[in-house]
C-alpha cells in the first residue's frame, strides 16, 4: 500500500479524488463561511484545470480549500499564514506564466491571516517553459493576479 507523505503526493491525491468523486461536500477562512469569486480566466489547481466562472470558496477542515462553480470543482491543500497587517482588501491570488494561472493565496479584508498553497509541479513546469520561451529577458518577478471575492452566495 503506497503511502502519501510529501506535499506533491498529497495534493495529487486530493486532485485525483476530486476528479473522481465529483462536487465534493464543503465546509473560506472560517470553517462554514463561503467567499465568492468571479474568476475570468481558466486556471489550475495542482494539474487539474478550472474553466473561467464563478466560484464558492469553502474551507472544508483545517487545511483543505474547496472551489466549486458550474464549470467543476476541486479541492486543495492550503496552509494558515499570518501577515503583518490586517489585509485592506478580500481577494484571490493567482500566479500567471503566459496563459496558465494557478491559484495560490485567499484572503479575506480585515483578517491578518490568510490561505496559502505551495507551488505545484505544473506550476514549476509553467514558470520553466515560459524562461525557455525567453532566454535573454533576464531576472523577472512572478506576476501575480488578484481578483476581488464577492459577497457570499444566499
Amino acid at each position: 500500500m503506497r503511502t502519501f507523505t510529501t506535499h506533491k503526493d498529497r495534493i495529487a491525491l486530493i486532485v485525483a479524488l476530486t476528479a473522481i468523486l465529483g462536487q465534493p461536500a464543503v465546509k473560506a477562512q472560517a470553517p462554514g463561511n463561503a467567499v465568492v469569486a468571479n474568476i475570468p480566466f481558466s486556471f489550475q489547481i495542482g494539474s487539474y484545470s478550472l474553466p473561467p466562472g464563478t466560484y464558492s470558496i469553502r474551507m472544508q477542515g483545517n487545511d483543505l480549500l474547496s472551489i466549486k462553480g458550474e464549470g467543476g470543482a476541486a479541492v486543495m491543500l492550503v496552509m494558515r499564514d499570518s501577515a503583518n497587517q490586517p489585509s485592506r482588501d478580500s481577494a484571490v491570488v493567482f500566479h500567471h506564466y503566459g496563459n496558465r494561472y494557478f491559484l495560490r493565496e485567499v484572503r479575506t479584508v480585515g483578517d491578518q491571516g490568510f490561505l496559502w498553497s505551495y507551488e505545484t509541479k505544473a506550476e514549476r513546469r509553467a514558470k520553466l517553459e515560459l524562461d525557455a520561451s525567453n532566454p535573454n529577458s533576464g531576472p523577472r518577478e512572478d506576476a501575480k493576479v488578484e481578483i476581488p471575492l464577492l459577497a457570499p452566495p444566499r
